[in-house]
C-alpha cells in the first residue's frame, strides 16, 4: 500500500464536480518545505497537490462549504502522479492525492 500525509493550505476555494451520481470534491494543497543547500543556506519551496475528495450518491459534499483559500488541513490518501507538456514544451509532473481523511487544522 501506498500513502501519503499531507500538511498544507489551500490555494482556492474547493470546487464541487458531479460525476454520475457521486460527487468530486476538487482542491489544490501548498506544502511548504525547507531545507539547507550545500552551503548551509536555508532553502524553502512549496510543492502544490492536488486533491480530490469523493463523495458518493447520497453522501454529504457539505464539508466544500470549509474547503476555502487559506483553510490548512492535514490530509491522507493515495498519491498518484501525472505526466504533461507545458506550453514551453517542458515535460513536467504533477502530484495528485485520493484523499482518504481530512482534518481541518484552524
Amino acid at each position: 500500500m501506498l500513502k501519503l500525509i499531507l500538511n498544507g493550505t489551500l490555494g482556492a476555494d474547493a470546487e464541487v464536480k458531479t460525476v454520475g451520481k457521486n460527487h468530486a470534491i476538487n482542491f489544490s494543497v501548498a506544502v511548504n518545505m525547507t531545507h539547507k543547500d550545500q552551503a548551509g543556506n536555508k532553502i524553502e519551496q512549496t510543492e502544490w497537490v492536488k486533491a480530490v475528495v469523493w463523495k458518493y450518491e447520497n453522501q454529504s459534499v457539505k464539508i466544500a462549504d470549509f474547503l476555502k483559500k487559506g483553510q490548512r488541513v492535514l490530509i491522507e490518501g493515495m498519491p498518484t502522479a501525472e505526466g504533461y507538456k507545458n506550453k514551453e514544451g517542458e515535460i513536467k509532473t504533477t502530484l495528485h492525492i485520493n484523499v482518504k481523511d481530512l482534518e481541518l487544522l484552524n
